[in-house]
């Protein structure tokens, strides 16, 4: 049973990371009077890749619900020792990114309607925001960028590459929040993107879905190429809105009692198209 679930979690992390042969031993000796030896950090070196490649698994999909995890079968496929593996998950519980189970493995938060509906609203405000600033500071080599991005979405989409397609996705929104010039905003974002990302293949399911998602995308990006700061806002608020509708619906479905789901549904929103904004004075 052991060897079934380390092969399961290796097949669900398909991470890379390179494997270190050889590491430093000892303290390093001072090279000069008063100049302090250094030691080499390989163990936190070693941990902080960990973390930032298991954050990019979670933000890209490619840890997705109901998929179980092993800190061993994960240090395999990255080719280190279980303890850097453990430091970071230990982070990414912290952030409620990772949880335990019960069988001594690890998944993704259940997500709930509600859940779902708090997050599409703390996205909207968040990443809007980022879109508005970085319309009004994204350099031209910033959107050569994002431009290239976006096509490789379209690439994606055009064949129904859903992991090509979620790696293109995080890059073209991080590439546009990061043009903000705001690392609180950013630092701000990513946790969520987190939470929502193993979600995704859920959200988008299939290629018309993906074909889809690229509106909204376009449309931010021709707005950051007019420094429209509000077009840019509300095109990245509308692809979460939309993109966040079918699964809504396919949890509210799945919490409501059978034969009280009209009276249920009546009860709480569905989600709602932000409005439009009016074009800010430029």
């Amino acid at each position: 049973m052991a060897k079934k679930t380390a092969a399961t979690s290796t097949d669900a992390l398909s991470l890379s990371l390179t494997s270190r042969s050889a590491r430093s031993g000892g303290v390093g000796r001072p090279a000069g009077q008063g100049v302090p030896g250094l030691s080499p950090l390989v163990r936190d070196t070693l941990q902080a890749q960990a973390y930032n490649k298991l954050r990019e698994a979670l933000m890209t999909g490619l840890i997705m619900p109901g998929r179980n995890l092993t800190l061993r079968a994960t240090a395999e496929v990255m080719g280190t020792s279980p303890m850097p593996v453990r430091d970071a998950v230990r982070r990414l519980e912290i952030e409620h990114a990772l949880v335990a189970r019960s069988n001594r493995t690890l998944g993704v938060p259940e997500m709930t309607y509600a859940s779902l509906i708090e997050l599409r609203e703390v996205r909207v405000a968040l990443e809007g925001l980022a879109a508005e600033k970085a319309a009004l500071l994204i350099t031209a080599d910033e959107l050569d960028e994002v431009d290239r991005r976006y096509r490789e979405m379209a690439a994606a989409a055009a064949v129904g590459d859903h992991g090509a397609y979620l790696r293109a996705n995080w890059a073209f929104h991080s590439g546009v929040y990061r043009a903000s010039r705001s690392e609180l905003l950013v630092s701000i974002i990513e946790p969520t993107w987190m939470r929502i990302g193993p979600y995704v293949r859920l959200m988008l399911p299939d290629r018309a879905s993906l074909i889809d998602s690229l509106g909204n995308h376009l449309r931010a990006l021709e707005a950051l190429r007019r420094h429209d700061p509000a077009t840019a806002r509300q095109a990245i608020s509308r692809d979460i809105w939309e993109s966040a509708e079918g699964l809504a619906k396919l949890l509210s479905a799945r919490e409501t009692p059978t034969g009280k789901r009209g009276a249920a549904q009546g009860s709480r929103p569905l989600l709602r198209q932000p409005a439009k904004r009016a074009r800010s004075p430029r």
